[in-house]
């Protein structure tokens, strides 16, 4: 559905603009960025969720079997969308509770989820914006699908808001867990290529190398621990403060 819609397909055919400039397409033909669109467009943002719902729910089942999340008490999933991968967690882990932490125009849609899912006694919906601050108290902070979308500026930005909470907590069982598709070395195909492409043209972001992760997560003061692949095309990337 996302795909058909003409203001997403009509970035997309502007390719040759991002090539050249090394620029969004999306933000060329319309005038702004993507989620400031969305914003100001209803119809386009449900659209827009329910692909990223969608999209989650892909990967969701993979990453809990790869990676246990049942050591920690609390998990904060940061730019949570409609809760697909909170409900998965949950789901997975009975001891668990969760914060899903979002735009407002979107925390009203996860809330119907959870809802439906019998999960409200154990999740808190809370509005916000990560670029100013993340909600305290996790022992995991998890980012699924949102460092790729933005520049290395703004995606450390984000991290070092986590950062920063997790500096009150007992920081030694504190993690951030970022959940993306690292792009594997050499020139064979892998689908977070395809989705590279898709940032350039439509967010400004980027898919990135285990190094470059590394790279990321330093700058906003965190270690990487280790790199947890899934059976989906996603990978959990783990981080401590460093």
């Amino acid at each position: 559905m996302l795909y058909g819609e003409r203001w997403w397909w009509q970035a997309c055919g502007e390719l040759l603009h991002s090539v050249r400039t090394g620029q969004p397409a999306f933000d060329h033909v319309h005038g702004k960025a993507l989620f400031a669109y969305l914003n100001d467009a209803a119809d386009a943002a449900a659209t827009f969720n329910d692909h990223q719902t969608s999209m989650t729910q892909q990967d969701a089942a993979a990453v809990v079997s790869a990676y246990d999340f049942r050591e920690y008490a609390r998990v904060v999933d940061v730019g949570g969308g409609h809760g697909a991968l909170t409900a998965a967690i949950l789901r997975a882990c009975p001891s668990t509770i969760a914060v899903l932490f979002d735009q407002p125009a979107v925390i009203e849609g996860a809330k119907q989820r959870l809802r439906a899912e019998g999960l409200t006694d154990r999740c808190t919906c809370i509005a916000g914006d990560f670029f100013e601050s993340v909600p305290e108290g996790g022992d995991a902070y998890v980012l699924k699908d949102i460092v790729h979308d933005w520049d290395d500026d703004r995606a450390m930005a984000i991290l070092r808001n986590c950062r920063r909470v997790m500096a009150h907590a007992m920081a030694d069982t504190t993690r951030v867990l970022v959940v993306e598709k690292v792009i594997p070395p050499g020139n064979a195909p892998f689908p977070g290529k395809l989705t590279d492409i898709t940032m350039l043209l439509v967010a400004g972001g980027r898919e990135r190398t285990a190094k470059e992760y590394e790279t990321l997560l330093t700058g906003a003061g965190l270690a990487l621990t280790r790199i947890v692949p899934t059976s989906s095309p996603a990978s959990v990337i783990e981080a401590v403060p460093g």
